[in-house]
């Protein structure tokens, strides 16, 4: 069973130009295709897969996925529960301009009816059932069109990402301050988690997605790194030097200055001392 309205009525600004439901097949499959326009699906019921710039995303019911324009694409009903979905489909300079201010798009084309998505469904369904008036109905389309626009904007928006990676920059910022300011110190990564006031977890994570390390592996780095500088510029005993990068054991410092640099302090001290007096 198959329905879909084409309007007539176009708008270069913003233009609602199809709009239909589906029930499918088992294994009914759509492309590889490219389309002219913008489409969002929401998944009725059902299973099925939707691959786009080569990536392959599950959908139940519930889903909605994305749609670019020029972008090569292909769906398949699930082989034992296909899926019902519903679709609209719309263009415009507007449309485009509007799209630009939300996180979904080709690389993001995914949400789901529990993330944001339930009132841009009941639009969907608004714009399924207008489509069903004889008389001309492209402006109650369109109306409906620039809701959903709007609600993507607002449960999907771009400024969030924006916002999120300036405080992740302020806490890395203010996390690496700690550290360096407080290396001859034995501060632990959990207090400095605790001074930030957010999780260890969220800290790590931080570290990882801007640094490509955990915030421990950085800290033993700085400690490292000016445990060798004291190693080749002072003669301070290892025990003296080993406090002055917060480790109260020295045994423990030489196991970890061995770890990080394949090979102890003194065989450090002696290379790099000897290469000083050769220069």
């Amino acid at each position: 069973m198959r329905y879909f309205f084409n309007n007539h009525k176009e708008c270069k600004e913003i233009f609602l130009y199809t709009v239909g439901y589906e029930k499918t097949q088992v294994s009914h499959q759509y492309g590889p295709t490219i389309r002219s326009g913008y489409m969002l699906h929401y998944v009725h019921s059902g299973k099925g897969i939707f691959y786009c710039q080569g990536q392959t995303y599950q959908l139940k019911a519930g889903d909605f996925f994305f749609i670019e324009p020029n972008s090569l694409i292909k769906y398949q009903a699930d082989k034992q529960h296909p899926w019902i979905y519903y679709w609209i489909g719309f263009r415009g300079v507007l449309v485009e301009e509007y799209l630009k201010r939300t996180t979904i798009n080709k690389y993001n084309p995914i949400f789901s009816i529990d993330n944001g998505g339930r009132i841009i469904k009941d639009k969907m369904s608004e714009i399924l059932e207008i489509s069903f008036i004889e008389e001309d109905n492209d402006l109650l389309l369109n109306a409906r069109l620039f809701e959903i626009l709007y609600y993507l904007s607002l449960n999907y928006p771009l400024e969030k990402i924006h916002q999120d990676k300036n405080k992740q920059n302020t806490l890395l910022t203010k996390a690496i301050q700690l550290m360096r300011n407080n290396i001859d110190l034995n501060l632990q990564i959990q207090e400095i988690a605790q001074i930030l006031s957010i999780d260890r977890t969220y800290l790590h994570r931080i570290f990882k997605e801007n640094i490509g390390t955990s915030p421990k592996q950085y800290l033993i780095n700085l400690k490292m790194t000016r445990a060798k500088e004291l190693l080749i510029n002072t003669d301070s005993p290892l025990n003296v030097i080993s406090l002055s990068v917060g480790i109260d054991d020295v045994a423990n410092f030489s196991k970890l200055f061995k770890k990080n640099e394949n090979m102890s302090p003194k065989q450090y001290r002696q290379k790099y001392q000897l290469q000083k007096k050769h220069k």
